[in-house]
């Protein structure tokens, strides 16, 4: 019996080396429009914002709507650390607000209400 378990685990390792699947790794999305008119957005659902990180290029507007019926906001940042760069407030369902980036960088940003919330916008030249 103590081998079959064994094996089993193997097999299990195995699988997700040659599959690619990584564990513990974030999902990066990346917008499909290029230039000053690309867009990009992040929902706000269970306290969370997602995608993140989210991957764009110089130039995106990443737009953020609020799927809770409680208010958020989208603060540069760190809850340590604010940037002022912007600091919005969503009132609640179906609010949404944007933020245009024009230069490459990481931007964090997080909620103030609720500090938990974080998420990071990664600026590609």
């Amino acid at each position: 019996m103590k081998r079959t378990v064994i094996i089993a685990g193997i097999l299990a390792v195995a699988t997700i080396a040659v599959t690619g699947v990584s564990l513990g790794q974030p999902k990066v999305a990346t917008t499909t429009a290029e230039g000053a008119n690309a867009t990009a957005e992040v929902k706000i659902g269970n306290f969370t914002f997602g995608p993140t990180p989210l991957v764009v290029s110089v130039g995106t507007t990443v737009k953020w709507t609020n799927r809770d019926d409680i208010e958020h906001t989208v603060t540069s940042g760190d809850p340590e650390h604010r940037t002022g760069r912007f600091d919005l407030r969503l009132q609640g369902r179906g609010a949404s607000t944007t933020v245009r980036f024009s230069e490459p960088g990481v931007y964090l940003y997080f909620c103030d209400r609720h500090p938990s919330m974080r998420g990071e916008i990664r600026v590609d030249p």
